[in-house]
Parts: C-alpha cells; structure tokens; sequence
C-alpha cells in the first residue's frame, strides 16, 4: 500500500561534519503521525557525483518510507564515466 505524504509537513534538518565533507540530512514527518515520510541528503555546496548519489539514496528511502518499490533510474548518471555505477 503506497501512503502519500501531505504537501505540507514538519522536518528536521541535521548537519553532519565527517571531515572532508559536510553533508545535510532533511527528514520530513507526516502531520498526522509523526512517523517519517521522506528524507534528503545532499552534501554541502558541492555538486557533482556524489550529491547525485546522496540524491537517488534520499528517493530510495523516501519511496520506501511510503510503502513504493524503488528502481534506480540509471539515466541520470548517464553523463559520467563507464563503470561508475
């Protein structure tokens, strides 16, 4: 059963400091409920491959928060090199 989030909910924001890389983490809650529907990772100011990484990982767990299969849509890493994935 696929659970849809409302358009408008609360979120919590963590910044996280690993060193080398800052990365912010966004977990959004259903109203309703509380429980967590979705979430965003992407590391700070930078983009490039690994915030497109963090962006098809935070899709993987938002859909899996909601009850969705997930399949990676390989076309978006269309553009870098072979054997990347």
């Amino acid at each position: 059963m696929i659970n849809e989030p409302p358009s408008r909910r609360p979120s919590s924001n963590f910044f996280i400091d690993a060193g080398a890389f800052s990365f912010v983490l966004t977990i959004g809650y259903d109203p309703k409920t509380a429980a967590p529907c979705e979430v965003f990772i992407a590391e700070r100011g930078k983009p490039g491959e690994l915030n497109t990484a963090l962006y098809e990982l935070g899709i993987a767990i938002s859909k899996t928060l909601q009850g969705e299969d997930y399949e990676r849509d390989d076309t978006l890493f269309d553009d870098y090199p072979e054997g990347f994935l």
